[in-house]
């Protein structure tokens, strides 16, 4: 069975582009009749926000992209640190302390050529031996971003990551985890950006780029995923009004 995640940081408001990253994890799920899965990524405790938590959760359930199951990451910092304890022992990983004492495990990186057939960008092929080796749990005992996301992939078995292309860079570390944890290997497919008038990436002063913003001035949730959807995707004939019920027998 497909079954898909959209994992937000709790750190902001729901954003365009997370919406939109969003809207193509649910429909593929949909086409597919598979499962949508939300990820809470709130392991920064400091930015991580309850109220970050609160508005996400009503811009999904505004653009009517209900989930089949929901996971905080914060909740799961044993099966975190079970799973660097396995590299620890397997010798694939090493402790290093801080001045104070305090101790991070580091993941050890092995210089290799690694090939993704991405979905959506076709055959992109990484160096590892620029990579540095990775910390996977740091001196504060939280672990780090692609660490946590390869256990909870793995583990809420997850068949297909579909993200935007600012994270092509995680990639080749991801998989040097999966293959360093015996894991199966997901499908990639990274979105392209969206961006501003100017050419650059959205932000505040380019206009409103929180889900909320529209709301807050009046656009249906229909024609905001509308929108969405044709920045990225066509039925193939140039229409610029697609209900979603359609799209989802259409996406493929």
């Amino acid at each position: 069975m497909v079954r898909v995640r959209f994992a937000p940081s709790p750190t902001g408001n729901l954003h365009i582009g997370g919406g939109r990253t969003a809207l193509f994890n649910w429909l593929f799920a949909q086409s597919q009749k598979g499962k949508f899965i939300l990820r809470i990524e709130d392991t920064d405790k400091e930015r991580s926000k309850k109220e970050f938590v609160d508005e996400i959760l009503f811009s999904l359930k505004w653009l009517d992209f209900n989930w089949d199951e929901l996971y905080y990451q914060s909740q799961r910092f044993d099966r975190y640190r079970q799973h660097a304890e396995k590299l620890l022992k397997a010798g694939l990983a090493y402790i290093e302390k801080s001045p104070a004492g305090k101790e991070a495990v580091i993941f050890k990186v092995t210089p290799q050529k690694i090939q993704v057939d991405d979905l959506i960008r076709g055959r992109i092929e990484f160096d590892a031996s620029l990579i540095k080796d990775q910390v996977l749990i740091k001196s504060d005992a939280t672990p780090t971003y692609n660490f946590a996301c390869v256990v909870d992939d793995a583990e809420m078995n997850i068949t297909h990551i579909i993200r935007g292309d600012d994270h092509i860079s995680n990639t080749p570390k991801q998989v040097l985890l999966y293959q360093a944890l015996g894991l199966e290997l997901p499908k990639f497919a990274h979105l392209p950006l969206i961006m501003g008038m100017d050419g650059g990436r959205l932000s505040k002063r380019t206009g409103a780029t929180a889900i909320s913003d529209y709301r807050k001035m009046g656009y249906l949730p229909e024609a905001l995923v509308n929108y969405l959807l044709l920045l990225s995707w066509s039925p193939g004939n140039n229409r610029e009004l697609i209900n979603i019920k359609e799209a989802v027998e259409l996406f493929d």
